[in-house]
This record gives C-alpha cells, sequence and structure tokens, in this order.
C-alpha cells in the first residue's frame, strides 16, 4: 500500500480511505499458488474484482474457501456489508490460508456497517493471529480511519509502516494540528527512513500557516471600456486614481471596477468566477485568507453581475452585497445567478447548474432564465419574470465563457491529476506537457522553450531601474547612461524557465532628480504568459533536465515561490522546492542561484554557488524586496457613473413615475462612493451627499490590513497586458448609465432597465 506524495491533499480534504486496489482484493482471493497475472490474462475473464474472483473459484472447485472468497468478494462489491460480515467471518474461522485476508475484509464490513469497535476487534485478532501478514498494514490504515471518524486521538505506532504513518499524520493534520506539527518534526530530527521524512516534510509543505493574507483574486478578462481604482496605493504611487484595467491584474481589499460599454471576469483563490455587466459599479471590500480559508466580499453598487461561485473549502463564505440586499454563498453551495442592483431593489435570476433557494418562492417553482425581484427583502412576485432579448444575450454570453473556461480547467486538472482547482489553471490549457516525476507527482513544463531577445525604451527621467525579466525567461542589461532615450536591447539568456521572480524585481523604478519622487515605470515587454498566474499561486518547482519545471499542486501560495539565499556579498533566490520547509535548508540551492546584482544595473543571473563558501538561508527577502509595487497601468479619465430605480410597468397603472439617474460620486481622497439625497435643513430642501449604504451598514471598503501587505503580484514578467477583448480607449466623456443604449435588463415585468441601476445612500452628509 504505496501513497504517493500527490495524493496527500486528498485526504486534508476529508479523510476516508476507499478499498484498496482491485489487484488487492483480487489477490486474497486466488487458490495458493495461481497469479493474479495469469487469471487477468485469461480469454473472457473480466477485470473486475467480482469476475477474477468467480474465475479462481472456478479453477479451484474444490477448495472451499475459495469459493466463499468469491461470495464475500462479490457481497462487497456489491455492498452487502451484513452477508460480506457472515461470509469472511466464517472464512476466517476456518484458519486457512485465506484467513488474515478474511479477516481483513471481515473488519472494512463492519467499517461500512458502522460497527468500529467490531472492526477495531478483527484488526487485533489479524495482529495476533498473523503476526507476520501483509494485510496488517491495511488494517492499521483502516484503524486510523476509523479514530479519526469517531474523534479519538490519532496516535503514531513507531511500529507501524512509514505509508501508515503518512496516513496517521494527515488525520492527526486535521483533528490536531499542533501536535502533527509536532510529530513531523520529531521524524524530521530523527531516525527514520529518509522516504519518510521527505513525504513528512511533503505534508509540512501543503500546511497552512494560521496567518491572514491578501487573498488571490484577479481578472481573468477585459472588453471594452472597464476602469480600476486601485486605493490609495495607486494614488500615492504615482497620482493616478483611475486607470484602464487589463487582463491578469491582481484585485486586492479597497479596489473597485467600473464598466461603461464593457465587461470583465473576476477569478478567486477558489477558482470561482464572477462577471461584471456593462454600466455596473463593483467594490472589493474584504479579500482575505486565514488558515487556507478564504472570504470573500464585494458589492455592487449598481449595475449586473453573473455569480459562478463554489466554495470548497469548510468555512469559506462569499457575500454580495447591493443597496437593498446581501446574497450569501458558503460551503459547499453553488450560487450560480445574475443579480442585478438598483436603488431601492435587487433582482436574482437563477442559473444552470446551481443551486439556489429563495425567500417567498417554492424551490419547484425556481428556474433558470426567470427573474425574481427583492425590495429590502420581501419579494415582489412569487411567479417572477420572464427574461428579456438583452438579459438573454448577456446570460449566453457569461454561459459560453464558463462553458470554455470549465472544460479547460477539467482538462488541466486531468492531466495534471489534481483533486481541486487552482488559480489561473484554464489559462495553461494547451500551453504545455505533463509528465510523471515521481516521486514528487506530476510535472509540467511549458510548449514554448525557445529564447526571445527583448527590445525596450528607457522612459524619460529612469535612473535606477530594479531588474528586468522576460515574459519567462530572466534577461538582463545596464541601461545606456550615455543616450537616456534610446532604446536598450536585453540579450536573454537562455538557461532557465522560472516565470514567478519576486514582484520587486519586476518594474522600473525612476527617480526624479529634483523631486526625488521614485515612480514605478512600465517595461513594455507586452503580452505576459498567461500560464504564469497558475504555475506562481500553487505548486512548487523541481530541476529536471537541466532546468526548472512545475511541480503541480493544490497548495495556493500568497508569497513568491522562491526562497532567498546569501553568499558572502551576493543575495539572490531559488524556487520553492516540493520538500523545501520554513527555516530549514533551501533544497534547489544545490541548482544555479538567480543572484540579484545592484539594483542600479538591474540583473538578474543564474549562477553556480561556491560550494567552499557559507550560504546563509535568509528567513524573509532583502528589505528592498520586501514590498512590491504596483503594476504600472494606463491612466483613465474619471467615469461617469450613475444609479437608477427599479421601475416594474405592472405597478405603474398610469401613475408617473421619476425614472432620473442619480449620480455617483467618487471621493478620490477616502476611496469611497456617495450618492446626494435631498434633506430639510432650517426650513429648506439642501443637497447632501452620503455614503451608499444598506441595511447591514457601509457596502464601502475597509482597508487592507493582511500579511505581506498588499500581497504577491506574481505570474509571468511585468509590463503592460492588452485584455481579450481589446480593451477600448476613451475619448472624454467617460461612462453613462442613462437607460438608453449599453444596458442590459435586470428582468421585472419583461421591461427594459439600466444594469448600471442605482445604489441609495444614507446615514451622515459629506460636503
Amino acid at each position: 500500500m504505496k501513497i504517493r506524495p500527490g495524493f496527500l491533499p486528498v485526504v486534508f480534504a476529508g479523510i476516508g480511505l476507499l478499498p484498496l486496489s482491485s489487484a488487492a482484493l483480487e489477490m486474497a482471493l486466488l487458490p495458493v499458488g495461481q497469479s493474479l497475472t495469469s487469471l487477468s490474462s485469461l480469454p473472457g475473464v473480466e477485470d473486475t474484482p467480482a469476475a477474477i474472483a468467480q474465475t479462481a473459484s472456478n479453477l479451484a472447485p474444490n477448495n472451499p474457501a475459495s469459493k466463499l472468497c468469491a461470495d464475500g468478494t462479490r457481497a462487497i462489491d456489491q455492498g452487502r456489508w451484513a452477508d460480506a460480515v457472515k461470509i469472511f467471518t466464517q472464512v476466517a474461522g476456518q484458519h486457512g490460508d485465506h484467513g488474515d485476508g478474511a479477516l481483513y475484509w471481515k473488519a472494512y464490513a463492519e467499517n461500512k456497517l458502522g460497527q468500529s469497535k467490531l472492526a477495531v476487534n478483527a484488526c487485533a485478532e489479524l495482529r495476533g493471529s498473523y503476526p507476520k501478514s501483509r494485510w496488517i498494514d491495511d488494517c492499521e490504515a483502516l484503524e486510523v480511519e476509523l479514530h479519526a471518524k469517531s474523534g479519538e486521538p490519532v496516535r503514531i505506532d513507531p511500529n507501524q509502516s512509514d505509508d501508515v504513518k503518512l496516513l496517521a499524520l494527515n488525520a492527526m493534520m486535521r483533528q490536531d494540528e499542533p501536535r502533527a506539527l509536532a510529530e513531523i518534526q520529531a521524524i524530521l530530527n530523527g531516525d527514520s527512513s529518509e522516504t519518510l521524512k521527505k513525504e513528512a516534510e511533503f505534508i509540512l509543505g501543503h500546511h497552512y500557516s494560521d496567518a491572514t493574507y491578501a487573498q488571490i483574486v484577479r481578472i481573468g478578462y477585459v472588453e471594452g471600456d472597464v476602469r480600476i481604482a486601485r486605493g490609495a496605493q495607486s494614488a500615492k504611487a504615482d497620482n493616478a486614481t483611475w486607470e484602464k484595467a487589463v487582463v491578469d491584474l491582481r484585485l486586492e481589499t479597497g479596489f473597485s471596477l467600473v464598466t461603461g460599454a464593457g465587461r470583465a471576469e473576476v477569478e478567486f483563490e477558489n477558482a470561482s468566477t464572477l462577471y461584471l455587466g456593462e454600466n455596473s459599479v463593483l467594490t472589493f471590500n474584504d479579500l482575505h485568507e486565514t488558515a487556507g480559508v478564504p472570504y470573500s466580499e464585494v458589492a455592487l453598487l449598481s449595475g449586473t453581475v453573473s455569480l459562478h461561485i463554489h466554495p470548497y473549502v469548510a468555512g469559506e463564505k462569499f457575500i454580495l452585497r447591493t443597496p437593498t440586499d446581501d446574497i450569501i454563498s458558503k460551503y459547499p453551495d453553488k450560487t450560480y445567478a445574475r443579480i442585478g442592483s438598483f436603488t431601492d431593489a435587487m433582482t436574482i435570476t437563477p442559473l444552470e447548474g446551481g443551486v439556489l433557494h429563495l425567500p417567498g418562492v417554492s424551490d419547484d417553482a425556481i428556474a433558470s432564465g426567470r427573474t425574481w425581484t427583492y425590495r429590502s427583502g420581501l419579494l415582489d412576485d412569487a411567479a417572477g419574470a420572464d427574461n428579456n432579448e438583452a438579459s438573454s444575450e448577456w446570460d449566453k454570453w457569461v454561459g459560453d465563457r464558463v462553458t470554455q473556461r470549465t472544460a479547460a480547467t477539467s482538462e488541466v486538472m486531468e492531466a495534471a491529476g489534481l483533486t481541486a482547482p487552482i488559480p489561473g489553471l484554464a489559462e495553461m490549457a494547451g500551453q504545455g506537457k505533463f509528465f510523471d516525476c515521481a516521486p514528487y507527482g506530476t510535472c509540467w513544463e511549458p510548449n514554448d522553450a525557445v529564447s526571445q531577445e527583448v527590445s525596450l525604451k528607457r522612459g524619460p527621467g529612469s535612473r535606477h531601474p530594479s531588474l528586468i525579466l522576460a515574459a519567462y525567461r530572466p534577461v538582463a542589461q545596464p541601461w545606456p547612461q550615455a543616450q537616456p532615450d534610446a532604446a536598450a536591447k536585453l540579450e536573454t539568456m537562455d538557461r532557465e524557465f522560472f516565470p514567478c521572480a519576486p514582484g520587486a524585481l519586476r518594474y522600473r523604478v525612476a527617480k526624479d532628480p529634483t523631486t526625488g519622487k521614485e515612480t514605478v515605470i512600465d517595461l513594455g515587454l507586452g503580452q505576459r504568459a498567461r500560464y504564469g498566474w497558475a504555475v506562481c499561486h500553487a505548486g512548487s518547482w523541481i530541476r529536471h533536465k537541466k532546468h526548472y519545471v512545475w511541480v503541480a499542486g493544490i497548495k495556493r501560495r500568497h508569497l513568491e515561490p522562491v526562497r532567498w539565499v546569501k553568499s558572502g556579498h551576493k543575495v539572490g533566490f531559488v524556487p520553492l522546492h516540493p520538500y523545501d520547509v520554513k527555516g530549514q535548508h533551501a533544497i534547489n540551492v544545490k541548482h544555479e542561484v538567480f543572484m540579484v546584482r545592484d539594483k542600479d544595473t538591474v540583473i538578474a543571473e543564474p549562477v553556480k554557488l561556491d560550494a567552499r563558501s557559507p550560504i546563509e538561508f535568509l528567513p524573509s527577502p532583502p528589505k528592498e524586496f520586501r514590498a512590491a509595487p504596483l503594476r504600472p497601468l494606463e491612466r483613465a479619465e474619471a467615469p461617469h457613473m450613475e444609479a437608477h430605480p427599479f421601475v416594474n410597468p405592472r405597478e405603474i397603472k398610469g401613475v408617473e413615475v421619476n425614472r432620473a439617474a442619480i449620480p455617483i460620486h467618487f471621493d478620490a481622497k477616502s476611496h469611497s462612493f456617495t450618492m446626494p439625497s435631498e434633506q430639510m435643513r432650517g426650513g429648506k430642501t439642501v443637497t447632501v451627499f452620503g455614503p451608499i449604504t444598506n441595511r447591514s451598514g457601509s457596502l464601502q471598503a475597509r482597508g487592507n490590513s493582511y500579511n505581506g501587505g498588499s500581497g504577491f503580484r506574481g505570474g509571468g514578467s511585468s509590463g503592460s497586458s492588452s485584455g481579450s477583448g481589446g480593451g477600448s480607449s476613451h475619448s472624454g466623456g467617460g461612462m453613462s448609465s442613462s437607460s438608453s443604449g449599453g444596458s442590459h435588463s435586470s428582468g421585472g415585468g419583461g421591461s427594459t432597465v439600466s444594469s448600471s441601476s442605482s445604489s441609495s445612500s444614507s446615514g451622515g452628509s459629506h460636503h
């Protein structure tokens, strides 16, 4: 019973041992001297446990134990656990050649019946009667499951096999993590086998600490007019409040997305997606992860989003707030729905594949494509409303995106042997090849391994670039000092594939000689490698055929997958190895190390360290590499945002209804959205601006104070990256969310309303 390292994370997600392979079951039932290979290769013998066992019985008609074993096998195969217990009890009572295997399968069937004490007794009898049986390991593995399921403390017996110890460690990690970590340290510091030590290190490397990090969230697709405000960081960096959004841009707490005639796809850490429609305002109010459990809270101030949310970690939660109501999706729910946000209502349209329960609506009546409207939690119409042409077109576009993305993700997951999705996985489809790299699991490298020459232009006033990396190969060359505006041709170093160099190295920082202010300058390296998001935010790296390859893994990484080292006066980094453990040496240091030369000359050079010189393993990056500057973006004009009340024509009945747009204002200083309202003060009507809220409180971001600051911005090289849809530019004006043109229908009695519907304001005034 061999446990491969690549399989261990499955046990983390929920321990539950499957039956052993069919080969193990078959071997237990074969007559003495008959090999499994010869049986399975017989003409006409089906490759199933029951069929092979029946053949074994037929080959030995005078062996009663073989016939009983065949009957027991069929009972196991058909889930007839009580019959299996009865049969294997009889076989074990004969104390024959199959007695030890019969005791194991008796215990297995008793466990299925919930008779854990009897199963433990059967395993104890197996150890006592057959102390050298190969079935003892299997029974001990079953006991690990029994103890974990019952809540009893899982213990590690020094006499157990390495495989059973690994199963026990996995169960203990879920049951009593501090004790499991202590056990792993004892194994690493003791005289255990090298195999057990390496696989214990693997478990340790897949352990999530209790720290809180900025969640891994990005823009996965951009089409048309999509603008972003990146909070105080952006304003402080280059005095730019609004910028043009691009693909693979990291999104963080405090950021906001606004669309005009455009749309965008947002991917969260669990690979769930959100699709933002035209004329919409979306804020990211809280994006963090603690101990491997993501928490996402966003607010749709106006407009339309379609949610394709599937939390897959216990405790995970996704919250969408609107000015009137909230939608909460918790593990293990699947929330697939279109949401429309208005000043006085929220519309919900279920989409195919999700499970949605709507207050006041019978589950039998809920159908995809029909829209229900809620006003402060109260249902307008239990029958719902039909889609119109605009909303149907949007649903089809979203459905096509989801279908393509799901197919690509499934393809890569199967090839990589992954049991859960990781961010950016869809972009790896067709971009490289997977291959077995035992004992680490499955590895990957890109199809295009050809070095490229990159031409860059030095921007005005740039004097101190930090480091330059090509699309996926390190490149380096000092910027020419004699000709400040000349193009500098950078030579690639045809040695390594590693797209995940620390973010601080990906941008050129120019210091104004007069003011001393540093500005991040776009390197202009063009389209970045899309697969970089996946390989830099999960998995690890090993050396293969004189270069690095990615080892597939499901643990998400919130810091760059590198280890920092120092040799003499030189500082560098190496890719994270699957068996690397924090506080211990970096395993990949025995290969070439990316040494960072003087930041004024801008170079990250793969070199082989002198084994005679002492190597120091740094606990954290050097000071100048601890914070990554914001990725440079093209500036954009401030958008013109509007909001609208929801109007159902069936309710009007000849009454004049005010459908006037309400402007949404953005305060660049506080990075918050406000709306005007009329109030009486001193006998006069005055207009005041208040924050956009709902019954739950503010719909604004609360700031980002997570470990690691703004987080890892990794994946590929720096530079601008055009959206897949082209990313149209603005020519004055800004975005309009008026009901004429460019708006989606959010349902509601068949009427067409603006998808950039409004947000209500309440609370204190802002002058």
